[in-house]
């Protein structure tokens, strides 16, 4: 599988809620970091469990049908990123995320070894401030 096939399985699989597959793409060790200012930012995630307990399970528990849908790639090598847009409901507020993000992803043999996370964190933010 070509990098560019990897991460868009990630998000085919992050799409239909699919943990198991996700972590199955991810590499050990790994470096996963959320933009600063995004609510879940805790420096740089180094196992998929990590990025399960710091990341996906807040998601789960904080919004509803949050989404991360990749629209246009670009690949070079082994790296791919894509452009794409968040949305969901925020549980508490009921507000509406929809904010644009960028992701650089590295893949080595079919398993993702990092992510970077790029997006408008004052848009995420706003759709969490009660």
């Amino acid at each position: 599988m070509s990098p560019l096939d990897t991460v868009k399985a990630f998000y085919v699989a992050l799409g239909r809620g699919d943990v198991a597959a996700v972590i199955a793409l991810l590499d050990t060790p790994l470096e996963w970091t959320e933009a600063e200012g995004f609510p879940y930012h805790a420096g740089t995630w180094r196992s998929p469990q990590a990025i399960v307990d710091g990341l996906f399970v807040p998601l789960a528990r904080d919004w509803d049908d949050f989404s991360a849908r990749a629209e246009s790639f670009v690949s070079e090598g082994g790296e791919v990123v894509a452009f794409g847009t968040y949305g969901g409901t925020n549980r508490t507020t009921g507000r509406i995320l929809d904010a644009r993000f960028a992701h650089l992803w590295r893949v080595a043999d079919g398993r993702i070894n990092r992510f970077v996370q790029y997006t408008d964190t004052a848009l995420v933010q706003a759709a969490t401030r009660v």
